[in-house]
């Protein structure tokens, strides 16, 4: 029983740190691109971006225009500060692996109370009836 406990917190444990890093690497690309100005041909792209066919019974592509117009006029005034959001976005990496080491210490502590718990038992007791 133990061995099955410790197992699962082995594998638990190395999805937990595969995921942290992955969004740390996620979080430190996009900061990159960010900050290197990458981000400001994203309103080219929304403003010339096509209705997807499945979309036309429910959306009439005159809205649909004015909604590309609107995000394309957003996005290009965001496009002065997106370098300084960036530079603020570099900070979460760092984040991303304090909230790791905070989450594989819960799991830690969960399997050693698991483990001690384990211990408690009796092989072959029974439970008593509550009287």
């Amino acid at each position: 029983m133990k061995l099955v406990l410790w197992g699962a917190f082995v594998v638990l444990a190395a999805l937990w740190t595969g995921g942290a890093a992955l969004t740390a690497q996620l979080v430190q690309w996009s900061a990159q691109s960010l900050a290197s100005g990458a981000g400001a041909g994203i309103a080219g792209a929304a403003t010339t971006m096509a209705m997807p066919p499945w979309l036309a019974p429910w959306i009439d592509p005159a809205a649909w225009a004015a909604m590309q117009q609107s995000l394309g006029a957003l996005l290009e005034g965001m496009a002065a500060w997106l370098p300084d959001v960036g530079n603020v976005v570099g900070w979460l990496a760092p984040l991303v692996w304090v909230a790791w080491g905070l989450g594989f210490a819960g799991l830690l502590v969960l399997a050693l109370l698991a483990h001690w718990a384990i211990g408690r038992l009796r092989p072959g007791a029974t439970a008593r009836p509550a009287v």
